[in-house]
């Protein structure tokens, strides 16, 4: 949810249908993972309802992260993934670990 959010802001929109094709798990598990996120305080749900003419009444969430305060950065999964020697691989997340909290991900 937080690599599909805009990072200044801490705001997601991302669909639950999404989460689940990005995560590979099933929707009734994102939901269960957001419901505990809501419940220890690092997220705020807010669902906005919308009727179309064409499709009846649209649920939207939009998801409010709570920004983290301390040194922090984002790895997606599939580096780790990647043929990089091992030197390499270390360099690129030491070089990641000095930039700015949040400013950018390693893909």
């Amino acid at each position: 949810m937080k690599c599909c959010s805009n990072h200044k802001t801490n705001i997601s929109h991302i669909t639950e249908e999404k989460l689940s094709l990005l995560t590979g798990l099933d929707e009734r598990t994102i939901r269960r993972v957001i419901k505990r996120l809501k419940d220890a305080g690092y997220l705020t749900v807010q669902t906005t309802i919308k009727e179309d003419a064409d499709r009846g009444f649209i649920k939207r969430n939009s998801y409010y992260i709570k920004p983290e305060k301390s040194n922090y950065f984002f790895l997606d999964n599939s580096y780790f993934k990647r043929n990089y020697p091992a030197k390499i691989a270390g360099f690129l997340l030491l070089l990641k670990a000095i930039c700015l909290n949040n400013t950018d991900t390693i893909q």
